[in-house]
């Protein structure tokens, strides 16, 4: 009895892998931006759709990209809209960018690099 499968199931292993890969990155971008576009009207639809997301990130081991993730707030669970629900404030001294939600309360700190 072979457990590893047949040869043919473990080389047709990178195709699908990479349809799962391209399939979740699409819905993750989707559902998040739906999270963004609703979020005014109903913050907990929004958090739902942030929660899938996360969940097929997880699930699928798929990175949520950088700039989305970024701007959403790890305490609550809402997409950080600034000017919204979110206070951007640059540090110069420590070189920071520093995301406030002002929902929760919660923030979090990037480093930045000076150009020049």
């Amino acid at each position: 009895m072979n457990f590893m499968g047949s040869r043919s199931t473990r080389r047709n292993y990178g195709k699908m892998r990479s349809a799962v890969t391209a399939v979740a990155r699409e819905r993750i971008e989707l559902l998040l931006s739906q999270a963004i576009e609703i979020l005014p009207r109903d913050t907990d639809l929004a958090k739902r759709y942030v929660g899938l997301a996360q969940r097929i990130s997880t699930r699928t081991k798929v990175r949520i990209p950088k700039d989305m993730k970024h701007y959403l707030c790890k305490n609550c669970g809402q997409p950080l809209i600034p000017g919204k629900n979110a206070r951007i404030r640059l540090r110069s001294g420590n070189s920071r960018i520093i995301i406030s939600c002002l929902s929760c309360g919660s923030f979090r700190r990037y480093p930045y690099r000076k150009l020049g």
